[in-house]
């Protein structure tokens, strides 16, 4: 399982760190700025350094993100255990760097709103999941009844 979950942690930095390069740089160009809060750089010495930080930042957001999805695969655990641990874990993560480099928490409303947001859509997401597996569980079991009526 570790080894699995250093993979999905290496490839969600790097995916997340090229996608959001190419991002930043189409923004660049067409819109001729850097897509970063002016209180944001402000922290920093220069731009190239609030950037370096907030790409890391990303990427590390994004590796956790994709490294914490191994405790979906721990058997002990019911699917509904799994995901209340992923949430929580993955909006610990996801309020930290928003915070830090958008500055969520000076907004009561967007806080909440953000919050909100990815609350109702983690659990709209579950859903579909659940609906999803529950369903192929069915179909497996109605397969493994097929067969064992044949013999």
């Amino acid at each position: 399982m570790l080894k699995e979950f250093i993979k999905r942690f290496v490839f969600s930095f790097s995916f997340s760190i090229a996608i959001t390069l190419l991002i930043y740089m189409i923004i660049t160009l067409i819109g001729g700025f850097v897509p970063m809060l002016p209180e944001y750089m402000d922290r920093f010495p220069s731009e190239s350094a609030a950037l370096l930080i907030q790409l890391f930042l990303i990427g590390l957001m994004s590796a956790v993100l994709g490294g914490g999805t191994v405790i979906m695969e721990i058997e002990r655990l019911s699917l509904l255990v799994q995901s209340i641990i992923y949430f929580i874990f993955s909006s610990i993560v996801w309020i930290s760097v928003g915070c830090f480099c958008w500055g969520f928490h000076k907004y009561v409303q967007t806080m909440v709103s953000l919050s909100l947001s990815y609350t109702v859509s983690y659990a709209i997401s579950w859903i579909v999941q659940y609906r999803v597996c529950k369903k192929n569980i069915e179909d497996i079991n109605a397969k493994l009844e097929e067969l064992k009526r044949v013999e």
